[in-house]
């Protein structure tokens, strides 16, 4: 009898416990109207739309693994044809690395911001800055030259303002 007792005092104590938070809690409407100012960037302090960017190109580059990998489970696929999409899918993925360990290189240098993608026309690297300067550009580009171990072309430097990203 005694052990019944103690477990409804022990329920009704937490149930009163979890009412007492769930009223002082703030409700949606309350948190909305704090004037708290929106702020366009992401939790590591990064621009959304460079973000936004990293993300469309990792999805994209996930639909082809997806293709990839279709290849290697096909059972009419060859072996050589399953190799070669198993070393397909394991360059994309090392590229993407890269690509990301190059954007907190450069933001490592004192940039607030950095987007980095290798493609068909070479490596090509989005600055946030507020000022760009050829000793700068040059210094990423050497960078990337020596990052990049493969070659993937030419290697172009653009510099951008935060405010010309967030509008573009």
């Amino acid at each position: 009898m005694i052990k019944k007792n103690q477990f409804a005092l022990v329920f009704l104590t937490l149930v009163t416990m979890l009412a007492v938070w769930y009223v002082k809690t703030p409700t949606q409407a309350e948190k909305e109207d704090t004037n708290v100012p929106v702020v366009d960037v992401i939790e590591t302090g990064r621009l959304n739309e460079l973000a936004k960017m990293r993300e469309e190109l990792i999805n994209e580059r996930n639909d082809q693994m997806s293709v990839w990998n279709e290849v290697i489970a096909s059972g009419d696929a060859s072996a050589q044809e399953k190799d070669n999409a198993l070393k397909e899918k394991e360059k994309l993925s090392s590229l993407t690395e890269l690509e990301t360990l190059f954007e907190l290189e450069v933001i490592n240098l004192g940039y607030r911001d950095s987007f980095v993608e290798v493609n068909e026309y070479g490596v090509e690297i989005l600055v946030v800055a507020e000022e760009d300067s050829y000793t700068s550009a040059n210094e990423i580009v050497l960078m990337a030259f020596n990052y990049f171990s493969e070659d993937y072309g030419d290697v172009v430097v653009t510099f951008k303002d935060a405010s010309n990203i967030v509008n573009s």
